[in-house]
């Protein structure tokens, strides 16, 4: 998270703008050796561009790695949004979610064996990563497991959340694409318009 301004610019000018109004949250993911640096995480959470408008002036400063296919137009100026999974137990901070809150970024409630879940609501959306309930990328979600998380998920929506995105990677075994579709199935009688604004 030190001096990233160039790489931002690239990543944001590779062509993601045109995703237009099919683009979601972006993913941050830092690395578990980073240790939670209240003034460098500020520095960066500050860099990353709130609305489409902020990432074209942004890509508008790729470097020439991206000349002659680079891509720095909106369509429409339209928010976006950040989420950031971290595994450094340093980051369990009032001041770190703090930081978030202030923005409106997402704090990834991170599921996998032997890493320190953070399940606290940051901005008007959630995002969850499943990576393995008992091994991680490999081992599946239980029944019992996946009506867990999707009490987890209702309590956001209760709290305020209105998205809740959910991501399985534990993909080794071939258990995400079926773990979702069951964790699906638990909403499908669900009527969300009912759910009580906080």
């Amino acid at each position: 998270m030190g001096d990233v301004e160039g790489a931002l610019a690239n990543f944001f000018a590779s062509g993601l703008l045109q995703l237009g109004d099919r683009m979601g949250p972006f993913l941050w993911q830092v690395s578990e050796r980073m240790r939670f640096d209240p003034a460098k995480v500020e520095r960066f959470l500050d860099r990353l561009p709130r609305d489409t408008a902020e990432a074209v002036r942004l890509a508008q400063r790729h470097d020439d790695r991206l000349s002659g296919r680079c891509w720095t137009e909106t369509d429409a100026v339209r928010p976006i949004r950040h989420a950031f999974e971290v595994r450094h137990t340093s980051f369990r901070d009032d001041r770190f979610l703090d930081l978030l809150r202030a923005r409106g970024m997402a704090l990834v409630s991170s599921d996998a064996p032997g890493w320190g879940r953070m399940d606290d609501l940051t901005a008007d959306f959630a995002y969850a990563r499943l990576h393995g309930a008992e091994q991680l990328y490999v081992s599946g979600y239980s029944d019992a497991a996946l009506d867990d998380w999707a009490a987890r998920i209702r309590g956001w929506m209760l709290d305020g959340a209105g998205e809740v995105h959910v991501y399985f990677d534990n993909d080794a075994h071939v258990h995400a694409p079926f773990d979702a579709l069951n964790l699906a199935r638990r909403f499908e009688r669900t009527n969300f318009a009912q759910i009580p604004a906080s």
